[in-house]
Order: C-alpha cells, then structure tokens, then sequence
C-alpha cells in the first residue's frame, strides 16, 4: 500500500483481502486476522471495532489508531405511492448523488450510484443532463448500504443493482472493488445473480468484465439501428451495435450466463413492429432476456411515453419468437425515482 502506517486508512475502502493485507503487512497480525474484521464488518454490519467481540483488545486499538469507518447521512428519503423509497445522500465534499430502495414479493432492491453525475449523455435520461462531475469512492458506494440498512429496520436487502447515477463502467476500479466486497464470501456474501451492473454499452469494457467481475450484466439498448441509437446514445459513435454485440456475445460465451437487455419504448421513436423485428434479429442466438420499459417523461424531454398497449403488443413480438420478455412497471415515478430520473449531483441540492 502506498502510504504510512501514520495514515489512517478507510476500511470501507478495502476488499476482504484487501483489509487482510493492511492488517498482516501494516498491523503485523497473522494472516487471516483480518479476514475477521471484514466478516464483522461487512457479513454482520458492525461499525465499531470495539463490539468485533473475538479480536482481542490489542489488535482493536491498533485498528482504531491506523484505521477508521466512514459513513454517510440520508440527508432525505422520499416516499412512493407504490412503496418504493428515493433516498439523497450527501458526500463529504458536499455533492450529492441517490439510490433508490425498491420493494417487491420477497425481495428489497437497493438501487446504488457510482458517479457523481454522468457523462454518457443519453438524451432520454434526466441523470447524465448536467454531465459528469466525478467518481464515487469504494467507500461511498458501500456506504449507501450501510446508510439505507438503518433505516429499513429488519428486512434484508436482497438484491443490489448499479443502475443509479453514472456509468459503472467508467469507474471501473472502484466498481470492481465494490461487487467484491458484496459477493465475497467474507464480505457481503451475495450470490453474483443477485448484483447487478447496468451498462449504456462500453464495448470493451464489458469484454474486461467478462473474466473479472463476479455480477450480472445488463446493456441498455433502446434502438435497433446505429442511426438512431447515435441520436439517443452518443457511446454508440464509439462502440456501435455491431461492436457492442460482439463484446456481448464473448461476455455471455466466456462466463455462462445471460446478459438482461434493457430496452425502453419511446412513442413513435423506437416502439414500431420493425424495431421488435430487427430487435430479433440483433439479439438471435444470444443468451438474454429483455426488459422492455416505458419513458419516464421529465420537464424539457423530447420524448413521449407510449401507452400500456404499445408495450404488451412489442412484447408479445417477442415472446411468440421465443424471446424471454418482460414489460417492467416503472416504480417510484411519482418521487422521480424511476428508471432515467436519478439527478441528484450538484452540490446545491
């Protein structure tokens, strides 16, 4: 580790192992030591070292003088009609960024930004309007499980999704860092089918994820031809749909599983009976299933949402090819904690 042992370190900012290393090489304990801090504070939530109750008292003031545990405040939750919770959290630079908890049968999601902000200017998305403004810290990612933890009394998350603001692939580091720490065993402890990262689409990056991130992988795609999904999605002039299908196909080959292709409906745009057609034909013979979702409108857009019906006659396209298809309901739109509205990044909010 590049630093001093004068320099206290942010557990929160340190893999399992990486917190095993820092308390073998820079804390002198045996190997495995710190294998323990990180059960305690990861698996079981523990914030204080002095309640990690099997590590003796020497080894937890040697961890309070060359370490230390940062948190995050909620600084405000909104609540949805159909219960889903928008929550604000503000950074210690003063900045802010937002996740949402969302409630199903048997299950809490919790949605968690990577970015401050976002560069990938998708011109149907509220979050990346105002561009990037930097990348969020291990630490602050975990640090929104920990703060939503506290305030969802005793059901568990279940699932977590990096579908907040930003582009997790543009982070890639920290990102890595944190799906680590949630799927390791002594760390978090989820299964990767339960993490899920969401990309607009960094061809070459999904291909490096392929062979070092245990998660699960959805693209959005929203078009079915590179002219207009270069109007909607300025990555598509770097990595077009060809490209993008290619870094897909190897992903899905490479590791087994299926990628979840998210593809929002836009009246008159791209919810035609000829996008379902080449949306077929695009994604013949990869392992996927495919959201199918509908716009979240927003002051200043240029996009409609189309009706219920739209969306169920391109579904049923596809599930009468053999298509896994779904029309996902939009929840939180109410708070603007839906798909697309995230904003929060500036540090005036």
């Amino acid at each position: 580790m590049d630093r001093t042992l004068n320099e206290s370190i942010d557990l929160k900012s340190l893999t399992p192992e990486g917190i095993d290393r820092f308390c073998t090489e820079e804390l002198g304990q045996k190997p495995c030591q710190g294998t323990r801090v990180a059960v305690w504070l990861y698996r079981k939530q523990v914030e204080d070292f002095d309640a990690m109750e099997d590590l003796n008292r020497p080894f937890r003031e040697q961890l309070k003088r060359h370490s230390f545990l940062s948190s995050l405040a909620i600084e405000k939750q909104s609540a949805s009609e159909d219960g889903t919770s928008k929550l604000l959290y503000r950074l210690g630079d003063g900045n802010t960024v937002e996740g949402v908890l969302i409630p199903g049968p048997n299950r809490l999601t919790l949605c968690v930004s990577s970015q401050v902000g976002c560069a990938s200017g998708c011109g149907f998305c509220l979050t990346g309007s105002e561009g990037l403004v930097r990348n969020l810290a291990v630490s602050e990612m975990v640090n929104q499980f920990f703060a939503a933890l506290k305030i969802i009394g005793d059901q568990p998350i279940t699932n977590i999704v990096l579908m907040g603001t930003g582009e997790p692939l543009s982070n890639y580091a920290a990102v890595k860092s944190f799906v680590e720490i949630v799927t390791d065993r002594n760390g978090m402890g989820y299964s990767p089918k339960k993490v899920t990262l969401s990309t607009c689409g960094i061809a070459p990056m999904i291909e490096r994820m392929a062979g070092e991130m245990e998660a699960s992988l959805a693209v959005s795609l929203h078009a079915t031809t590179d002219e207009l999904r270069n109007r909607l999605m300025p990555v598509n002039k770097t990595y077009p749909i060809a490209r993008l299908m290619e870094a897909l196909r190897l992903y899905c080959d490479k590791t087994g599983r299926t990628v979840t292709i998210e593809y929002m409906l836009m009246k008159g745009i791209n919810d035609s009976n000829e996008d379902a057609k080449r949306l077929m034909e695009l994604l013949r013979n990869l392992p996927c299933m495919i959201n199918i979702l509908l716009f979240n409108p927003f002051p200043g857009c240029a996009y409609e949402r189309p009706d219920e019906q739209r969306a169920f006659v391109f579904r049923d396209m596809l599930l009468l090819n053999n298509f896994v298809t779904v029309v996902r309901n939009s929840r939180g739109r109410d708070v603007h904690a839906a798909c697309g509205q995230l904003r929060a990044g500036r540090s005036d909010q």
